[in-house]
């Protein structure tokens, strides 16, 4: 007779959101990883109750949230389970309540930038870290950082919770029908261009790319640049400043869907990431996976989930971006930087991501 495999349940609730971006693909990702590993016995709750796995499964594939959100406010009474509470339970990101309800918690911290950078927050998200979020870490009895960066900017604002932290790092899953889907899609047809990851939002920084706009080596290039986000109003009146020639170098997408994020990135040159601070910084891991490398900050996590596989400036250097750009536009140096990506990106994989959660559970 084998032994019962150790149950983890985990807290779906960013999943039940319509539009998965961010955590709900993370928790998505995590939850895959995990499968594929094999080793536990995943349940999944929200709000203390037992969602069926089938809706779960089901709502992967779907890469929504509506159907598994409809399912769960359909519950009837008798299908209504109260998760056990023994059973470890695994937040992806922070907790839905205030934490302490079962035996063994963890929760995942994404992005500290509310204490790193409160200047760029609303008074409220930064009062929550400050009043509350500290009880919330209290009550785990271990807490999961998406990067080095962030773990160390998570034992600094609160040092009770050295020696009870571990790395869990993400991963990229695109779909398998899109390179299919790509490569029987029109030709995306706007020249070179490099694809940008930054909205108005300060901490950004796509003032920094709108400013190096004029600069000689940059204006004397050909490289367009393709802004994946949301414009935003603030972004006009610096756009006056520069001449229509060099403002016409700038496409802004606006929200777009997965595929055509993909095809966007897999048809550019490279990668431009100028935020001054990321959590994690997924899109550069999305970029350096389709073989692009990436242009970015010398800050926050961009080192370590970059490694070689780009080029790093100074957040504040308009300088220092036009001699990185410079760089990565050479096409040898570019050839060797993707080359380099590709490898850098195949390190987060799903192995790794299950491993320290299957390390904790299996732990107590």
């Amino acid at each position: 007779m084998t032994n019962a495999k150790p149950a983890l349940a985990i807290e779906i609730g960013p999943m039940l959101e319509d539009i998965w971006t961010g955590i709900p693909v993370f928790t998505r990702r995590l939850i895959s990883a995990l499968i594929q590993d094999g080793r536990l016995d995943l349940r999944f709750v929200h709000n203390y109750i037992e969602i069926p796995v089938d809706a779960v499964r089901s709502a992967m594939l779907l890469g929504a949230g509506s159907f598994l959100r409809e399912r769960y406010e359909q519950l009837t009474m008798s299908e209504r389970r109260i998760l056990d509470l023994n059973t470890p339970v695994l937040y992806p990101s922070s907790k839905s309540n205030l934490g302490g309800i079962y035996a063994r918690e963890a929760s995942t911290v994404h992005d500290l930038s509310t204490l790193v950078m409160p200047e760029n927050h609303v008074e409220a998200n930064v009062a929550y870290h400050m009043d509350h979020f500290g009880d919330e870490l209290e009550s785990n009895e271990l807490t999961f950082a998406i990067s080095q960066s962030t773990d160390a900017a998570l034992q600094s604002a609160f040092p009770s919770t050295a020696g009870r932290t571990q790395l869990l790092y993400q991963y990229v899953d695109w779909p398998d029908e899109f390179e299919v889907l790509d490569r029987n899609s029109p030709r995306i047809d706007i020249g070179r261009y490099a694809v940008v990851i930054g909205t108005v939002e300060p901490r950004k920084n796509l003032t920094l790319l709108i400013e190096a706009l004029s600069h000689p080596d940059i204006a004397a290039s050909e490289i367009k640049f393709v802004i994946i986000g949301k414009r935003g109003w603030l972004v006009d009146s610096f756009l006056q400043e520069i001449p229509k020639h060099l403002r016409d170098r700038l496409i802004f997408s606006g929200f777009v869907s997965d595929f055509i994020k993909y095809r966007l990135i897999k048809a550019a040159e490279f990668m431009i990431f100028p935020s001054m601070y990321e959590g994690f910084g997924i899109p550069a891991l999305e970029a350096m996976s389709l073989g692009k490398p990436v242009m970015a900050a010398m800050t926050s996590s961009f080192p370590e989930v970059i490694g070689e596989g780009g080029i790093y400036f100074d957040p504040f250097s308009v300088t220092e971006f036009a001699e990185a750009f410079a760089e990565i536009v050479s096409p040898s140096r570019a050839a060797e930087l993707a080359a380099k990506a590709l490898k850098q990106s195949s390190i987060f994989n799903p192995p790794r991501m299950a491993a320290p959660v299957v390390e904790w559970v299996c732990s107590g």
